[in-house]
């Protein structure tokens, strides 16, 4: 039987853009999956209706409805409303997704939840009160290159006993030539490589250093170094370093004034190591296993032609349609212990948000 969930996506920019390409492709291939767009909730009803036509929502690839642009306070109203995507900055998620549980809709918001784990607190607490789902959107959990790949160290140990991770995510934005007021660099929208982007190389430490989560995780201790611009005051540069009780390393790095490498995550054992390739290392799309000689003994590519955040999007209709209220890959500890640790980075390094 085909589960069908009815959406709204909170935020008209890029990040929603490419969630909707997801639900849309879904659709036109008649999975066992129906996303039904209902509402573009946005700020300006051109902006909203602009975001229909370029994303090519249409009723042949939308269960047959062409979705509605509504404000914000008629989103979390409306009636019709299953779930809500949020695709809006960080620094709006904490109240926006107060409100759309408040208004009875189960909620996928982006990453960072928000900008502090006390404000995640608040949220799981919304959910938990009036008996809604409610899921960080860490998409790179869900894609089945992680599933093989874990599956590949953990169960087959291909590369025997892990010890040590290497994960980047970096890009050069010219940092300098951007306005303060500009999202890589505005300390009001809590702005930094950290929360923007340095939450993904936390994400590979956790996904393949450990394989349990939330309250479940294996003990670890990190050290870290951010620097903070002089101007903007946030960091465009971080390292961490991560040690797990059972000795394994994670070396992690995110950087808006650099490109990355290539190979974005290696993954080293004593019989070999892992390396992940893609054009954004949040998604996790390829990766080739080598022996210890250096020979490539597996290879695996994601060619469905997805973003990836569909693999997110049906693990919350499977969630839901089951009656749940949080996602095992995901739980909401989980959330809470990566947003502890980057609440500890910051204090440690100087770096306090409003929020705070």
């Amino acid at each position: 039987m085909q589960k069908t969930l009815n959406w709204a996506i909170l935020g008209a920019g890029n990040i929603s853009a490419q969630f909707v390409h997801d639900l849309v492709l879904n659709n036109s291939r008649g999975t066992e999956y129906l996303h039904i767009i209902q509402v573009i909730g946005c700020s300006s009803e051109s902006k909203g209706k602009d975001f229909i036509t370029a994303n090519a929502i249409k009723p042949e690839n939308n269960g047959g409805v062409t979705p509605v642009v509504q404000t914000y306070d008629e989103l979390y109203t409306n009636p019709d409303i299953d779930v809500v995507y949020i695709g809006t900055p960080h620094t709006f998620h904490k109240q926006q997704a107060i409100n759309c549980l408040q208004g009875g809709k189960h909620v996928l918001c982006e990453k960072p939840i928000t900008v502090n784990a006390k404000d995640a607190k608040e949220i799981f607490k919304v959910a938990q009160e009036h008996g809604k789902f409610c899921m960080e959107a860490v998409w790179t959990r869900f894609f089945p290159a992680i599933k093989e790949l874990r599956h590949k160290v953990y169960d087959e140990k291909v590369i025997g006993e892990i010890h040590r991770l290497f994960a980047d995510l970096s890009y050069n934005v010219d940092v300098e030539s951007l306005p303060i007021t500009s999202r890589v660099r505005d300390k009001k929208l809590a702005a930094g490589s950290l929360l923007d982007i340095g939450i993904y190389p936390l994400t590979y430490s956790r996904i393949l250093l450990d394989d349990k989560v939330g309250d479940d995780h294996t003990k670890f201790v990190h050290k870290s170094f951010l620097t903070i611009d002089q101007e903007d005051k946030v960091d465009h540069l971080c390292s961490i370093m991560v040690k797990y009780e059972n000795g394994k390393h994670a070396i992690l790095t995110s950087s808006e004034l650099v490109d990355g490498p290539k190979a974005y995550v290696r993954l080293e054992g004593t019989n070999g190591w892992v390396e992940m390739y893609s054009d954004n290392p949040a998604r996790a799309k390829h990766f080739k296993i080598f022996n210890k000689e250096g020979t490539l003994i597996n290879e695996f590519r994601d060619e469905s032609g997805y973003n990836g955040f569909i693999y997110e999007a049906n693990a919350v209709a499977d969630d839901i349609n089951e009656g749940k209220l949080q996602n095992s890959v995901m739980p909401h500890a989980e959330t809470l212990l990566v947003m502890g640790v980057m609440d500890e980075i910051r204090n440690q390094n100087g770096l306090i948000y409003e929020q705070d």
